[in-house]
């Protein structure tokens, strides 16, 4: 039995790795699309080897440990990034029964708690003021939007009677659906809530001071969860089909490209006195109708 285990999470490790060098490559033909190019087109046929010679590129890259940064943390951040993200995947309702559990929607909530530690800690481990400033941000982007996130999540629950996400279709999901995207978007620090990193303003933010390996796993714990959260809207909100996965990270890539970034202190009033009491109303009038 565990040999099955072990196998079976070598395997999703080895998709989702093979699925994030894919999903670089999507984003980049988007994002050139949006700008009249064509994006990357020389490496491979049409450009398909570009994100596999990229990450060879940037695994031969020296790691340079800051000075008067905090050795152990700085390199043990990354690892703890790509782990979590690798935990988040455990949550989603599979078809094989070694890789469903039960409470796994309160497991989900506790990884969720927990992924936003390795964005803070990457910023206060580095040392560099706009490390720092990127995980403050971070910090107090996560308190802002979390708990009205978990009011969504917990109308699933409600809905199934169980911690646990199911495959299931219900017009009632499809009405806050545009609330629901906003604070996936916030979750994943992607455009227009990318405060974290923006270029702008912190140049690149928490994960400035890294490059080589840890940038790699710090890249991959991004770009896994966006996947992630791809997938479980589609189980949540449309039963799960890779249309609708396709058509998640559409969006999220297009609004990259389309909307400028929202400002900080609108954020946060936006998540506490628009967010969450649409959740409360949402999270009350699905216990209405699905208990009684």
């Amino acid at each position: 039995m565990f040999f099955y285990y072990f196998l079976g999470i070598l395997v999703m490790i080895v998709f989702i790795l093979q699925a994030v060098a894919f999903l670089t490559l999507m984003e980049r033909h988007l994002l050139g699309g949006s700008q009249c190019r064509l994006g990357p087109n020389k490496v491979g046929y049409f450009g398909v080897l570009q994100a596999i010679f990229d990450g060879l590129k940037l695994v031969k890259k020296e790691q340079l440990v800051i000075f008067f940064s905090s050795v152990v943390s700085f390199l043990f951040v990354p690892v703890v990034g790509f782990v979590s993200m690798i935990f988040f995947w455990f949550s989603l309702p599979y078809f094989f029964d070694f890789m469903t559990f039960d409470f796994s929607g309160l497991f989900f909530f506790c990884v969720m708690a927990f992924s936003v530690f390795p964005v803070v800690l990457a910023g206060l481990s580095s040392g560099g003021v706009y490390s720092f400033l990127g995980g403050l941000r971070s910090a107090s982007q996560s308190f802002s939007y979390e708990i009205a996130f978990s009011f969504y999540f917990l109308i699933f629950f409600v809905f199934n009677k169980s911690l646990v996400f199911f495959f299931g279709f219900n017009v009632f999901f499809i009405l806050f659906f545009i609330p629901y995207f906003f604070m996936v978007l916030m979750d994943l620090h992607r455009a227009p809530f990318d405060f974290a990193e923006c270029e702008s303003e912190l140049v690149s933010g928490f994960n400035v001071e890294y490059s080589s390996v840890g940038f790699a796993g710090l890249f991959l714990g991004e770009y896994g969860n966006l996947l992630f959260f791809s997938c479980l809207s589609s189980v949540l909100f449309f039963g799960f089909s890779f249309f609708c996965v396709y058509f998640m990270l559409f969006i999220i890539i297009f609004s990259r490209s389309a909307y400028p970034r929202f400002r900080f202190d609108k954020l946060m009033s936006f998540c506490w006195f628009g967010l969450l009491p649409v959740g409360f109303y949402f999270f009350g009038l699905s216990y209405v109708l699905f208990l009684f």
